[in-house]
C-alpha cells in the first residue's frame, strides 16, 4: 500500500559543553564539544501539509511508494571555503517521521561548511541507487538511460551553508533539490480513434544537459552537448493495478495525463532545452514530435509542457521544503499544428415586429467557437428602424448553445467581450471548454487612472470570456492558462529576437475577466465549473483582479448571482485575487450560493493592498446586501510569497471565504 507523506526535516543543532582541551584550528576535536543534529517533522506540520494522492506537479516525497524506499540523509563537513573535508558524511535513513540525529566534535569559534544531501535508497538498504555520493563534489548520476525518465525516486535534495560555531546562533535553512522538473501533460487521453502511447524514446538535443553536481558549492558540473543519439525511454506510468499512477492535478480530468517527467540538474540561472519524443505503442511509433523552441528549465521550477533545500547554546532548523519555487507552463509549440479558420455558426432566428429578435447559436466546433470574439457584438444586437424612420440600435434575445465540447488547442485566444453591457445567454448543456492559452496581446484597452492623469494602458478583460453580463449555465472550463511563460528569459520568437513578457498582463483575469458592471445588470452564473487553472502576468503590480471564475463583479443588484458554482486545481498570481472569484465591489448584493473551491495555490503579489488574498473570494469592497450561503472553502490551500516562492505561514485571510473587506460591511455568511 503506498503512503504519501510531506517531510519537512527539521534539524536542530546544539553544542554541549564539555571540560575538555580545546583547539584552536577547525575540524574535527575528539576532545572538544559535541554538535548534535536532529532531524525530525512535527506532527501538527505532516497534517496541514499532508496532501494525499500522486501529483505530477509534485516531487518525490509525495510521489515516491515509501514502502519500497527509505529517505537518506548525508551530512558532511567542510572548511569555511569548502576546499577541504573535515568530518566525512555521517549517513542515516528514515521511512517515518521519527527523529535523526548526527553528532560531531568540532572545534568552537570558528566558521564551517555544513553540506547536507538527502535522496530515496531502496527499502532497508543505504547504498547508493541514482546518485553516486562518494565525492560531495561531484555528486553523479549513475541511472542508465534506460532508467531517468518517469521515476520518482530520483528526487533528491541538498544544502552547502557555512555556519559560524559560536555563543550565540538561531538559523532556518532550507533543503533545495538540485533538479529543474520536466513533466509532459497530454489533455486529450483517450481521444476516439487515436492510438494512445505506452512507452516514449525522448532524446534531447541543441542544449546543455548536467550529469553531475557539486553539494559542496551548489554548482551544476558535467555539462555536455546533448547528444541527440542518446535515448531515454520510459514506459508510461501505472500504479500496481494497471490505472494511472499521478492521481491528483491535471491528472484528475479523464482527458489529462502526464505521459512522462524526468529530473534534469540545473542551475539557479534559466537555460533553454529542446527535445524530441516519439511516442509508441509497443514498438509501433504512432507520433513523433520536436519540441525545438526555447523552453525554460532552471533549479527548481517545475517546467510543464501542458497540450493536446553549531553551534553553542542555539539551533538550527533545515526544512526540505517539497513545493517547487515555480512553475513554466509552455503549450506553443505542442500546439503549433492547430491553426484555426473561424466559421459563422448555425443561426435560428426569429423576427418580431414589435420587440426584439431572437436568436440561437448552435455551435458545434472550435472554428465556429472562434468566429464569436470577433462578431459577438453584432450577435448580440441589431439595427432597426423606429416609428420615425430612423435607425436604432437594440440588443436582442440571444442564446449560445454549445452542441459539442470545443478544444481550442494551439490558438492563442482573443477574450470575447462586447463594447457596451449586452446581456445574452451561454448554455454549455453540459460540455467543456478545454484547452485556451492567452498571452494578454488581445483584449479592450483598459486606462489605469488617478483622476484625470492616464497612469497608464493595459490590454485588460482577460479570460475566454473577457467581459460578460447575462446567463451562464451548465458549462465547464478546462485547462485554461495565462500568461504561463511570464518572466521567461530564454524564449525567442520565429526569427530568433528575445520574447519580451514585460508587458502582457492578466488584468481582470479568468474564465470570466469581468461581469457586473451595472447594479441593473443581470448576472447569473449556474453550474459553471473550472479546473487546471493557471494564471500569472509578468507586472509586479498590475496582476490584479484575477479569480480561476470570476476575476471581477460589480457592485450587484439583486440580480447578481453565483449558484452551484465550483473551481479546482487552481495556481494564481496576483493580488486582489482568490480562487474563485477575485474581487466583489458589491454594495448592492451579491449572492454566492453552494460554490466551492478546493486545491487552491495563491502566489501572492500584494501591491497596495496587504490581505486582499482568498482561496475563494480575494476581496469585498462593501459586503452589504451579500451574501455567502452553504458554500464550501477550500481545505487544500497554500498562499505562497510570490518573491521568494515559500508558503507564506503568516498569512491569514479575514475569513475562509474572503481575503479582506474593505472596512464595511462584510458579507452574511450561512454555513
Amino acid at each position: 500500500m503506498r503512503k504519501y507523506h510531506y517531510l519537512m526535516g527539521m534539524v536542530l543543532l546544539g553544542l554541549a559543553t564539555s571540560c575538555s582541551e580545546v583547539m584552536d584550528e577547525p575540524g574535527l576535536n575528539p576532545n572538544g564539544d559535541e554538535i548534535t543534529l536532529r532531524f525530525e517533522a512535527p506532527e501538527a506540520l505532516q497534517i496541514t501539509r499532508a496532501v494525499p494522492g500522486t501529483n505530477s506537479g509534485q516531487g518525490g516525497l509525495v510521489n515516491v511508494d515509501w514502502s519500497q524506499y527509505d529517505l537518506r540523509y548525508q551530512v558532511a563537513v567542510y572548511s569555511e571555503d569548502g576546499s577541504t573535508l573535515l568530518a566525512e558524511p555521517q549517513l542515516k535513513t528514515v521511512d517515518t517521521y521519527g527523529p535523526v540525529t548526527f553528532n560531531f566534535r568540532l572545534t568552537p569559534n570558528n566558521t564551517y561548511k555544513f553540506v547536507a544531501w538527502a535522496d530515496f535508497v531502496r527499502e532497508g538498504e543505504t547504498a547508493d541507487l541514482h546518485y553516486n555520493t562518494a565525492d560531495f563534489t561531484r555528486i553523479a548520476i549513475q541511472d542508465s538511460v534506460d532508467a531517468q525518465l518517469n521515476d520518482e525516486s530520483r528526487d533528491a535534495y541538498f544544502l552547502a551553508k557555512n555556519v559560524a560555531v559560536s555563543q550565540t546562533f538561531g538559523e532556518t535553512m532550507t533543503l533545495k533539490r538540485p533538479f529543474a522538473k520536466l513533466r509532459v501533460v497530454t489533455t486529450d487521453w483517450g481521444s476516439s480513434g487515436a492510438k494512445m502511447p505506452d512507452n516514449f524514446k525522448v532524446s534531447y538535443h541543441d542544449c546543455t544537459r548536467f550529469v553531475e553536481l557539486n553539494a559542496v558549492t551548489g554548482e551544476a558540473s558535467g555539462g555536455a552537448d546533448a547528444d541527440a543519439s542518446v535515448v531515454y525511454t520510459a514506459t508510461l506510468q501505472q500504479d500496481a493495478s494497471g490505472d494511472k499512477f499521478y492521481e491528483g492535478g491535471y491528472d484528475a480530468t479523464a482527458n489529462n495525463r502526464t505521459l512522462f517527467v524526468d529530473y534534469l540538474i540545473a542551475n539557479d540561472v534559466q537555460q533553454a532545452i529542446h527535445f524530441s519524443v516519439d511516442w509508441l505503442q509497443g514498438t509501433e511509433s504512432i507520433l513523433t514530435k520536436d519540441f525545438t523552441t526555447n523552453i525554460p528549465i532552471q533549479r527548481n521550477y517545475l517546467t510543464t509542457i501542458l497540450g493536446n533545500l553549531l553551534t553553542v547554546g542555539g539551533s538550527m532548523t533545515i526544512n526540505i521544503e517539497e513545493g517547487f519555487v515555480n512553475e513554466w507552463i509552455d503549450g506553443a509549440e505542442w500546439w503549433q499544428s492547430s491553426p484555426v479558420t473561424p466559421v459563422q455558426p448555425a443561426l435560428e432566428e426569429t423576427r418580431n415586429a414589435s420587440g426584439p429578435t431572437v436568436r440561437v447559436y448552435r455551435i458545434s466546433t472550435r472554428d465556429e467557437f472562434a468566429w464569436l470574439p470577433d462578431h459577438i457584438t453584432e450577435m448580440v444586437t441589431e439595427t432597426y428602424t423606429d416609428t420615425d424612420g430612423t435607425e436604432k440600435q437594440r440588443a436582442t434575445v440571444t442564446t449560445i448553445l454549445l452542441e459539442n465540447d470545443i478544444d481550442m488547442n494551439g490558438v492563442d485566444w482573443k477574450p470575447i467581450y462586447t463594447t457596451g453591457e449586452n446581456t445574452y445567454t451561454v448554455d454549455g448543456q453540459g460540455h467543456v471548454l478545454r484547452n485556451f492559452s492567452m498571452n494578454g496581446q488581445f483584449g479592450a484597452v483598459y486606462e489605469y487612472k488617478w483622476g484625470p492623469f492616464v497612469l497608464g494602458t493595459y490590454h485588460a478583460y482577460t479570460g475566454v470570456w473577457g467581459k460578460f453580463e447575462g446567463v451562464m449555465k451548465n458549462l465547464t472550463f478546462e485547462n485554461i492558462t495565462i500568461n504561463g511563460l511570464a518572466n521567461s528569459e530564454v524564449d525567442v520568437d520565429t526569427d530568433g529576437n528575445p520574447v519580451d513578457h514585460s508587458k502582457e498582463y492578466a488584468y481582470f483575469a479568468g474564465c470570466i475577466g469581468y461581469t457586473g458592471a451595472n447594479y441593473s445588470t443581470t448576472v447569473n452564473i449556474e453550474n459553471v465549473q473550472a479546473r487546471h487553472v493557471r494564471i500569472k502576468a509578468s507586472d509586479n503590480l498590475q496582476t490584479q483582479n484575477v479569480g480561476a471564475l470570476v476575476g471581477w463583479i460589480g457592485i450587484g443588484g439583486g440580480n447578481t448571482w453565483l449558484k452551484n458554482c465550483s473551481v479546482d486545481d487552481v495556481t494564481i498570481t496576483g493580488y486582489q485575487a482568490g480562487g474563485l472569484v477575485g474581487q466583489v465591489v458589491g454594495g448592492r448584493g451579491v449572492a454566492f450560493t453552494n460554490c466551492s473551491a478546493e486545491n487552491v495555490i495563491m502566489r501572492m503579489r500584494r501591491g497596495f493592498a496587504s490581505s486582499d488574498i482568498s482561496g475563494f473570494i480575494g476581496q469585498f469592497n462593501d459586503g452589504a446586501g451579500s451574501k455567502i450561503e452553504h458554500c464550501t472553502y477550500p481545505t487544500n490551500v497554500q498562499y505562497i510569497d510570490d518573491a521568494t516562492g515559500l508558503v507564506d505561514e503568516s498569512y491569514e485571510p479575514a475569513s475562509p471565504y474572503y481575503g479582506y473587506c474593505d472596512g464595511k460591511t462584510t458579507p452574511t455568511i450561512v454555513e
